[in-house]
């Protein structure tokens, strides 16, 4: 439990701390040893990164980067990491993390200590949390940038790690910066985007929220127009508890900011989100360090940063093609030996899943590309010279893949390279129609489906044509087809797009003025009954089994007891927010909801759920009930009683010895009772 001290409430947090392996450690010692069962096991290791795969026993470490900072230092010790304890290649991710594979369980504490110990964290890069914070992949070297996203990104990492109001979440959000109004961090599909902006000779941030993609995908909207750098860390905060107090526990599927949005309109909705920004800003915040803001210049907008690209100092910023982002333990080691060599220690991980070095000095510009060209990876003329082929794992290692995405996109990236049509057109692929692979903001997107061909399952592709992160454009819906005829239908598809497209038009435009039926035309000398191994995905070799029964971890189960005990505890600090600026009134009636929240663990401790809308009273009355046997809860409910019609703090401090008391009462449980009251039905009817 925290319990901090009004001047501890702005300690600025370090990625890593020594204290995260401890508790993954003992975490993982009571999972093995069978105190904690595989739901509230998997709730926990999430938080850490640590992700079940498709197959039994193994598990994908999901390595978090804010803003896809990477150094040399950091690329050996994933290689390492990587060698030493995961299997097969490591993957630069859409969302600039880094992916290890098939790492045994019981060695996933080794290998969290590895990371660790050399300054990289895997904290809440899964689960119900603010997952990694991506920027511009040329922030610090873009000429057109007003201030440097990447610190941005990574400062606002620092200033909400391990804070126990977003460890226990309903969904997971998502977060990026852009640092001019190009949007390169492409806010308009993310939970919360700001993007930097001058306004009336003032520097600051244009505020987005509750863009995402998946299954409904939905645009962001603007809930400020301008916030000082200083007032982030509040922006931040508003959305985390209008996020807490708003969205849908019960139904996953829509509990995402963007259904809170959706469910209030969009002015209601920025109504609440301002006044919620209002009253978290005016309470002590942790330190932010000034940023340093740019005048910007004239430089070319590409889609990708692709190839060298002048930086504004001078220096070069050469972007590395890396095939579907798989990078080998040796290639890791041979790009940090490049990048030594070339005295470059800033390297950034893009949403393409590609990789840049940053400030390559000029005399030293050929000898990085030389160095990875030859390790197998190239450095293209620019982006308008390449294909982008960007996938998502898919049934390799996903638990809900659908198809083989990224055996697929190796097929459709070899086939680009062959293709001169394939040149400056985007194609992206996801396992299913959750959009890790991003496909509905490419030119070209494939989700994979199952579908019945003769009454045999066979793996297909949607189509998505048209999309465009950058302003938010999400692609018009095509036809499914045959996934052993997905290859085909892109190469028709460019070659069609190269042929009648118009002087400007958009790959969207050029889409709607065909329709469907000049779409279909297009797509009509495909013929599923001469597709070879129509019931085989690409790259496997039996028959497609159709979509999983697996239930996946992208919805991360909830351990109650730690999402009580976490709300509790930042109540607790929200008290003491308060005091520190002398509102004793509103102290107290955070003091009042920690203590709520530690009775409704009691509850649930004893197997009674309870909603949010208790009272402080009903829960009370209940835990007096159920806790008769517990002296030590009786007696720390007992100050409380007395403290509370004294100051504010005496009111917090009787409160904080609760929170211990039913940390202590919780450790070591009694046997459940089973509830016989008329008073519990309505809480016994909502299953945990």
């Amino acid at each position: 439990m925290l319990d901090a001290a009004p001047a501890d409430l702005v300690a600025a947090e370090p990625l890593v701390r020594a204290s995260d392996l401890a508790e993954y450690r003992a975490g993982l010692d009571r999972h093995m040893r069978g105190e904690w069962d595989g739901e509230r096991f998997t709730a926990f290791r999430l938080r850490f990164g640590v992700y079940g795969q498709k197959q039994p026993g193994v598990q994908m470490v999901r390595i978090k980067i804010p803003g896809g900072k990477l150094s040399p230092a950091w690329l050996r010790t994933i290689a390492t990491a990587n060698r030493r304890f995961a299997q097969g290649d490591a993957h630069l991710t859409t969302r600039q993390d880094v992916q290890i594979y098939s790492v045994a369980l019981d060695r996933s504490a080794d290998l969290l200590d590895l990371l660790y110990a050399n300054g990289i964290t895997t904290r809440e890069a899964c689960g119900n949390t603010i997952r990694n914070l991506t920027a511009c992949a040329l922030a610090g070297a873009c000429p057109r940038e007003l201030v440097d996203a990447g610190k941005v990104a990574d400062q606002l990492a620092r200033a909400w790690i391990r804070h126990p109001l977003v460890q226990n979440m309903p969904r997971k959000m998502k977060f990026t910066v852009s640092g001019c109004a190009t949007d390169c961090g492409h806010s308009s599909i993310h939970d919360l985007g700001l993007i930097a902006i001058e306004q009336g000779g003032k520097q600051g941030f244009r505020v987005m929220v509750g863009g995402g993609l998946g299954g409904q995908p939905r645009a962001a909207i603007e809930v400020l127009p301008f916030v000082a750098e200083n007032d982030l860390p509040a922006v931040i905060e508003a959305l985390a508890r209008l996020h807490q107090r708003y969205s849908d526990r019960r139904n996953r599927n829509a509990a995402r900011v963007k259904f809170v949005v959706k469910r209030f309109g969009e002015e209601k909705f920025r109504g609440l989100f301002v006044e919620e920004f209002d009253r978290v800003r005016a309470l002590p915040q942790r330190p932010w360090e000034g940023l340093e803001w740019h005048k910007p210049l004239e430089a070319a907008v590409s889609r990708a940063p692709v190839g060298l690209i002048a930086a504004r100092d001078g220096s070069t910023a050469v972007s590395v093609l890396v095939p579907l982002g798989i990078l080998s333990s040796d290639q890791l080691d041979s790009l940090a030996d490049i990048a030594a060599a070339a005295g470059v220690d800033d390297l950034r991980c893009t949403r393409e899943q590609n990789l840049v070095f940053l400030g390559v000095a000029p005399d030293k510009v050929d000898d990085v590309v030389r160095g990875v060209t030859a390790i197998g990876l190239q450095v293209p003329v620019s982006s308008a010279d390449v294909a982008t082929v960007v996938s998502c794992p898919g049934t390799t290692t996903c638990r809900i893949g659908i198809t083989n995405s990224q055996n697929f996109a190796r097929q459709a990236f070899a086939s680009a390279q062959n293709d001169p049509l394939a040149k400056g057109v985007s194609v992206h692929v996801s396992g299913c129609q959750n959009s890790c692979g991003l496909h509905h903001v490419a030119d070209f997107g494939l989700h994979g489906a199952a579908k019945k061909v003769d009454g045999r399952s066979a793996p297909h592709y949607q189509l998505h044509i048209g999309g465009d992160a950058s302003t938010g454009v999400v692609g018009l819906s095509g036809p499914t087809i045959p996934a052993k005829l997905a290859d085909r239908a892109l190469t028709l598809l460019r070659q069609a797009l190269a042929e009648t497209r118009q002087p400007g038009e958009s790959v969207r435009a050029w889409a709607e003025r065909l329709g469907k039926d000049g779409i279909d035309s297009i797509l009509a000398p495909l013929d599923a009954s001469q597709a070879d191994g129509l019931f085989v995905d690409w790259g496997d070799a039996t028959d497609f089994p159709g979509a999983p029964q697996a239930k996946g971890e992208c919805a991360a189960p909830f351990a109650m007891d730690l999402c009580y005990a976490d709300l509790a505890d930042d109540a607790l600090i929200s008290t003491d927010r308060n005091l520190a600026v002398g509102q004793s009134d509103l102290a107290k009636a955070e003091a009042t909801r920690a203590l709520t929240f530690a009775l409704r663990r009691l509850l649930h401790a004893r197997g009674v759920a309870s909603e949010d809308d208790i009272t402080l009273e009903a829960a009370e009355a209940q835990v007096a009930s159920l806790w008769s046997d517990a002296a030590a809860i009786a007696q720390a409910l007992a100050a409380v009683d007395v403290a509370q019609a004294q100051s504010a703090e005496a009111y917090r401090e009787a409160v904080a010895y609760v929170l211990d008391a039913v940390n202590e009462a919780v450790a070591a449980p009694l046997a459940p009772v089973v509830a016989a009251v008329g008073d519990l039905n309505a809480l016994l009817e909502v299953a945990e």
